[in-house]
């Protein structure tokens, strides 16, 4: 019975490969960016200085007035760090599926969204280093979606020849 699912394993090509362990690493570089660097500024604190939040900032103290802005905070934050920590295990984990690059590009936009518009009121360096690593792994998302498109073309030709 093991040599019957061997048979039918579909293989990875080498250029899914490359793409989906590139991937993998620029969501770790872009969880480390996001937790490490400051993303964005924060309203004025009581001494007139701006307030650095991270993404860890926003998920452990969040920083809002009432309930409703530290719930909504602690949402961006989980968005900003559990998303890519998930998007990163798909691609780590995951060789067969299309499925991780559709949660790739629900990972980015969303993001991008947050570090945008979230609840700081200007961007931070690691907010526009986020940004671009934001672009290049949506780039190399569409590059991989088509390389897997292109390995189950050529699949479907070599079943029906």
């Amino acid at each position: 019975m093991a040599k019957y699912f061997d048979k039918d394993e579909i293989k990875e090509s080498s250029s899914e490969k490359k793409i989906r362990i590139f991937l993998a690493v620029m969501y770790f570089l872009l969880v480390l960016t996001e937790v490490w660097m400051p993303l964005m500024y924060g309203p004025v604190n009581d001494e007139g200085q701006y307030s650095i939040l991270t993404a860890v900032n926003l998920l452990i103290q969040p920083n809002g007035y009432g309930s409703a802005g530290q719930v909504m905070s602690a949402i961006y934050g989980a968005i900003l760090v559990i998303l890519p920590i998930v998007s990163f295990f798909f691609f780590l984990l995951d060789k067969k599926s299309k499925k991780k690059y559709v949660i790739s590009y629900i990972t980015c936009i969303l993001s991008a969204v947050v570090i945008c518009f979230g609840p700081g009121s200007s961007i931070a360096y690691g907010g526009i280093v986020s940004l671009i690593l934001i672009l290049v792994i949506m780039f190399m998302t569409t590059q991989g979606f088509q390389a897997t498109r292109m390995r189950e073309r050529a699949d479907a030709e070599e079943k029906t020849e």
